[in-house]
């Protein structure tokens, strides 16, 4: 038992001081990439409404949807956050309703 503990304490350490295996160097090069413009095609319709139910309906599925927000596509992120949004909105309006009996 003693030598598997020390075994594992020297595996940690090594593990733990290791190197970088190639040369680093101070000067680096950058290199500067323009974002090309997004065509809006028919597709980004289609994207939106589907963004707008997932962001709608993540409430019910506890926020888990709104990692979706990474995704590229610039319409499904926008139809995401109109559906959360309105979603947020609309319990809102519920839970006022409910407190001052409106």
């Amino acid at each position: 038992m003693k030598n598997l503990l020390f075994i594992f304490i020297t595996l940690i350490t090594f593990a733990n001081v290791s190197y970088a295996s190639f040369p680093v160097t101070i000067d680096t090069q950058i290199q500067v990439v323009e974002n090309s413009e997004i065509n809006n095609s028919p597709d980004s319709s289609v994207y939106m409404i589907l963004g707008f139910f997932v962001g709608f309906f993540s409430w019910l599925l506890i926020l888990l949807p709104l990692l979706l927000l990474f995704v590229p596509n610039k319409s499904f992120r926008l139809g995401i956050i109109a559906g959360f949004l309105s979603m947020a909105g609309l319990l809102v309006w519920m839970f006022w309703g409910e407190i001052f009996g409106y």
